[in-house]
């Protein structure tokens, strides 16, 4: 994250020294990426509590069977036959039924869309993936896409996610609408923590002429004079710098004395911030080799 200041870029006022302009480049932890999560996590609930089916879970071998003399127009009967001991789910169920003003029979709301769960665990694997496990080259951006691509083809063609499933033992991922909120929310609240507050303490100031760098929470702040340093973006890793990282990357900066290396990690909109950085150094110099 990048925070240029309200200030001009040099201008003078009468009986007051001139003032510099400042630009603050965050650094950001590797959660900042995490951010798709907690959206399709409140989509995916969103569109659970509107569709309003309900999840029943009932003993082994449960048998179902119309009763169409209890049938009336619009309403299907069913007679319902389970094993003992009977869930939880279904005592609560009765208990509903009988007792007015108790709430839904079955209270647990779950989408009937067989491909919801299972996009969902794949977004979530591979955020995992792409910020746990560098990812450089354009090979690993085909194998990828290629996985994207894959997962959109299936949910698209009808019935696509039920045959494939079925197909691997009748392994079916339904999670519902508390499931969506419990890790949606939980994501979300470590994200704001993490970017708003914990990621703000590490942080490249840049004036003319001169940058401060604090490299990580409790360190103490460098001051390094700009004539000595060099500053260049890294932009390497394709997923999570241009698909998750709303164009980010790392800054490297090398002091041309000592030949040391500090890298901050993670900045976003890199690409017309660092020469914006780059500007504001040459500022300092040009002015110095004019004095």
């Amino acid at each position: 994250m990048a925070t240029p200041s309200t200030g001009p870029t040099m201008s003078s006022t009468a009986g007051g020294p001139p003032q510099q302009r400042e630009i603050t480049l965050i650094s950001h932890s590797m959660l900042f990426y995490w951010w798709p999560i907690w959206v399709l996590g409140y989509i995916m609930a969103m569109v659970t509590y509107m569709e309003d089916h309900r999840l029943a879970i009932v003993p082994a071998d449960t048998t179902v069977v119309e009763n169409t003399a209890a049938s009336e127009p619009g309403v299907v009967a069913y007679t319902v036959k389970v094993k003992e001991p009977v869930t939880k789910s279904l005592e609560n169920a009765v208990h509903a039924t009988s007792t007015p003003g108790s709430g839904p029979t079955f209270k647990a709301r779950v989408s009937q869309k067989a491909w919801m769960g299972p996009v969902f665990c794949v977004v979530l694997l591979l955020t995992v993936l792409i910020t746990n496990v560098p990812l450089r080259g354009v090979w690993s951006f085909v194998v990828l896409l290629m996985l994207l691509v894959l997962a959109l083809a299936i949910t698209l063609v009808p019935n696509g996610w039920d045959n494939l499933l079925a197909a691997v033992g009748n392994l079916h991922v339904f999670i519902n609408l508390a499931g969506y909120l419990f890790i949606a929310t939980a994501v979300l609240v470590l994200w704001l923590v993490s970017v708003f507050v914990f990621d703000q303490r590490t942080y490249m100031r840049v004036t003319p002429g001169h940058i401060a760098i604090c490299e990580h929470i409790g360190a103490s702040i460098r001051d390094i004079n700009g004539d000595r340093v060099e500053v260049e973006k890294k932009r390497d890793d394709m997923f999570r710098h241009w698909l998750l990282g709303f164009f980010s990357g790392d800054i490297v900066i090398r002091l041309t004395d000592t030949k040391e290396e500090i890298r901050l990690p993670n900045v976003l909109w890199i690409g017309w911030r660092i020469e914006q950085v780059q500007r504001l150094i040459r500022e300092k110099a040009i002015v110095n080799r004019a004095n």
